[in-house]
C-alpha cells in the first residue's frame, strides 16, 4: 500500500475515535480541503528558521511524549511536526497545515512549566483539534460573531477530552490546566483539584458568564468538564465500549454548565431574538386578524411572558392599524437581521421557530 494511503486509512481511524469525543455543542465545521490550506507550510517554513524541532536527537524526553500521544491517537507520528519556540507564555498552538498533517508549536515557557505527562495532555490536547478539523489557530476560523466564539468554547472542551484519553490521567490532565491558569510551577502548588474547582461557588454573578469575544472557557469550568467526561470514560479502553448515549448524557451536564457559568449571555441573546421573532410576528398576524382577543393575549402572555403583552397591548393604543403594521414589518427586519449576523449557522431554525411560535399564539 503507498505511503499516503497507508496514511490517510489511519487518519481515518484516528478521527473515527476523536469523533466520539466531540462535545455535542461543538458542530462540525466545512471539511477542510487541500485549498483552504493554502499558504500555510509558511508555518511550518517560519519555525524550521526560529524554533526547535522535536526529534529523538534533540529532544528526546518531547518526542518520546509526542510519539507516545500519537500512538494513543492513532495518528501517524509522520502527520506531526512538532516545534519549541523562546517564549515566557504558557502558549501552545496547532496549525493544520495540509489534510493529513499539523504543526505543533510549544513557547519554552509551557515546556519548562509542565513535567513529562502534563506536557502529554498538551500535545494531545492541540492534536485534538487537528482530528476534529477545527482549523486550529482561532485566527483561522473566520467567524467572530457570538455564535462563532460559543463554538470556540465548546471546540476547546473536544479537545480537552482528547487530551485526557492521550495521557489517560486525570490528574496530570487537571494539573496542567491548573498550571496553564496560574502560571506557577511544582515549587508554589499543591494540587487541590476539588479546592480549584470550588472557586465557582465564589463566583459574585455566575449567571453572567464569559466575555462574548472569550474563545476559551475558564479553566475551572475545563477541569468540571473533564471531570464529568472521565466519571464516564476513564479511559481509552472504556470509551471503545461506551455507548453514545452515555457521552451524550455527560454532554448535557457539559452544556448545563456552559449555560450557568460561560455562555449564558450568548444564549439569553438568542432566546431574546427568538421571541422578538415571536412577538412581532405575532403582531402581523393579530393585525390580520383583525382583532386582539383575549384568548390570544393568554396564549402570548403564557409563552412570551406578562411583559411582552403589556408592551405589545401598549403598542397597539399608541398606533393606528396602518403605522402597527408598518412598524412590526420594519421590527421584525429588524431583529431578523440582528439574528443572522449574530447566529448564522443557527439562524434559519431560530426563524422558523420563532413563526411557528407566532402561529400558536395566534391559534392559526
Amino acid at each position: 500500500m503507498p505511503l499516503l494511503e497507508r496514511n490517510m486509512v489511519d487518519l481515518q481511524d484516528a478521527r473515527a475515535q476523536a469523533e466520539r469525543m466531540r462535545l455535542s455543542e461543538d458542530k462540525p465545521g466545512k471539511q477542510l480541503k487541500s485549498d483552504n490550506l493554502k499558504g500555510r507550510e509558511q508555518h511550518k517554513d517560519s519555525m524550521l528558521r526560529h524554533g526547535l524541532c522535536v526529534s529523538e536527537s534533540m529532544t528526546p524526553v518531547l518526542e518520546k511524549r509526542i510519539k507516545e500521544v500519537c500512538e494513543r491517537l492513532l495518528i501517524p507520528r509522520r502527520s506531526v511536526t512538532a516545534f519549541v519556540y523562546n517564549g515566557a507564555d504558557v502558549q501552545a498552538d496547532c496549525v493544520i497545515d495540509s489534510t493529513d498533517s499539523c504543526v505543533l508549536r510549544f513557547t519554552s515557557g509551557l515546556v519548562n512549566l509542565m513535567n513529562e505527562k502534563e506536557f502529554q495532555f498538551v500535545a494531545a490536547h492541540e492534536l485534538g483539534h487537528f482530528l476534529l478539523g477545527h482549523g486550529a489557530c482561532s485566527k483561522y476560523t473566520g467567524d467572530d460573531t457570538a455564535e462563532g466564539f460559543m463554538t470556540q468554547r465548546a471546540r476547546e472542551l473536544s479537545a480537552d477530552r482528547i487530551g485526557f484519553l492521550g495521557v489517560d490521567d486525570l490528574d496530570e490532565s487537571m494539573q496542567a490546566i491548573i498550571k496553564t491558569a496560574s502560571g506557577l510551577g511544582d515549587e508554589f502548588l499543591r494540587f487541590d483539584v476539588s479546592s480549584f474547582m470550588s472557586q465557582t461557588e465564589m463566583l459574585s454573578n455566575p449567571s453572567k458568564g464569559e466575555s462574548l469575544n472569550s474563545t476559551h472557557p475558564s479553566m475551572l469550568i475545563r477541569c468540571r468538564a473533564m471531570l464529568w467526561f472521565s466519571m464516564s470514560v476513564p479511559s481509552l479502553e472504556d470509551l471503545k465500549k461506551t455507548p453514545d448515549s452515555v457521552i451524550r448524557n455527560v454532554d448535557k451536564k457539559v452544556t448545563r454548565d456552559l449555560e450557568k457559568f460561560v455562555d449564558g449571555q450568548v444564549r439569553a441573546r438568542k432566546r431574546e431574538l427568538g421571541d422578538d421573532i415571536a412577538l412581532w410576528k405575532s403582531c402581523i398576524l393579530i393585525i390580520n386578524e383583525g382583532a386582539f382577543k383575549k384568548d390570544i393575549q393568554d396564549r402570548l402572555a403564557i409563552e412570551l411572558g406578562a411583559d411582552s403583552l403589556i408592551g405589545l397591548k401598549s403598542f397597539f393604543e399608541s398606533h393606528s392599524t396602518e403605522e402597527i403594521e408598518k412598524e412590526a414589518d420594519i421590527r421584525l427586519n429588524k431583529v431578523v437581521t440582528s439574528l443572522f449576523k449574530e447566529f448564522p449557522s443557527s439562524a434559519d431554525d431560530i426563524e422558523t421557530t420563532g413563526i411557528k411560535l407566532a402561529y400558536n399564539i395566534i391559534g392559526a
